[in-house]
């Protein structure tokens, strides 16, 4: 089956949001340090994802990140956003948003409130969400997280809506760290753009065909994930593997957060959209 073509590629930072002292996404905060990741060595950024909260930030405040977001300059070609929502309205309102302000991609988790949605039911929410949102052209991503959704992008419910969605769909994030499955996915669908969501084995995912990582945690260590996408090495490999490792066992956003208000030297960062702390 034919499908968009999605060009970027690599090391993707699932960049965090940060949130004023009233509890409102601060894009003039967001922008110069957006800018530096691309700098230091991300190929692109997906913003308002999982790590950047997305889905606890409400509709209109994300409408209006977005488009500082889009307007500050930074290569639109390079950055995807998370606008998916449990309201089909909501993720039409948000994915026409990101087409219009030119963003590479929209990605978008499956409605995760009624666990026992049928594959039916999924397949016609995105037929729904392209029909109504998805310009000609425009690229959308589908993001596989079961343990946030509780739904799981089998290559069944894959091949369901390439047939309903068509050319839309361009490629799949996938955060189910189940290699069994991303192997499946390679397999079934070679021109869909794949993206696992650890960059724990960066450096073999080039040479099997993956399209990249999209990552929370890549934004601690821009550079080394880049020169492990480029080259491999094996050493390099498994201290990145390491560093990953290193995360576990603490919530990973505020894992992220810490280390970056560190970086930063702005404790700013540390605050995140409740309910998480």
């Amino acid at each position: 089956m034919t499908v968009s073509a999605f060009a970027l590629r690599g090391v993707i930072a699932a960049v965090l949001t940060p949130f004023d002292d009233r509890g409102e996404p601060d894009a003039a905060k967001a922008i110069p340090y957006y800018r530096e990741l691309l700098n230091a060595g991300c190929d692109g950024l997906n913003v308002m994802g999982t790590t950047g909260e997305g889905v606890s930030i409400a509709l209109g405040a994300r409408l209006k990140f977005m488009r500082a977001i889009a307007e500050s300059g930074l290569p639109r070609d390079r950055l995807i956003v998370g606008t998916g929502a449990t309201a089909l309205g909501d993720a039409i309102e948000l994915t026409r948003a990101a087409y219009d302000l030119g963003f590479a991609a929209a990605l978008v988790i499956p409605p995760f409130y009624y666990r026992d949605a049928s594959p039916e039911g999924i397949e016609r929410f995105y037929g729904a969400l392209v029909d109504r949102a998805v310009p000609t052209g425009g690229k959308l991503l589908l993001y596989n997280f079961p343990r946030m959704s509780g739904i799981t992008f089998s290559p069944e419910l894959v091949d369901r809506i390439l047939q309903t969605c068509r050319e839309a769909i361009a490629g799949i994030k996938d955060s189910s760290n189940d290699a069994e499955l991303q192997t499946q996915l390679r397999e079934r669908f070679p021109s869909l753009a794949l993206f696992p969501g650890s960059e724990s084995s960066l450096g073999a995912l080039r040479s099997r065909g993956f399209a990249g990582c999209i990552s929370g945690s890549v934004c601690l260590w821009p550079q080394l994930a880049q020169e492990v996408w480029k080259t491999g090495d094996e050493s390099r490999s498994q201290e990145l593997a390491r560093l990953r490792a290193g995360l576990q066992g603490n919530s990973l956003i505020g894992a992220v957060r810490m280390h970056v208000a560190l970086q930063q030297n702005d404790a700013g960062w540390r605050r995140s959209a409740l309910p998480l702390q």
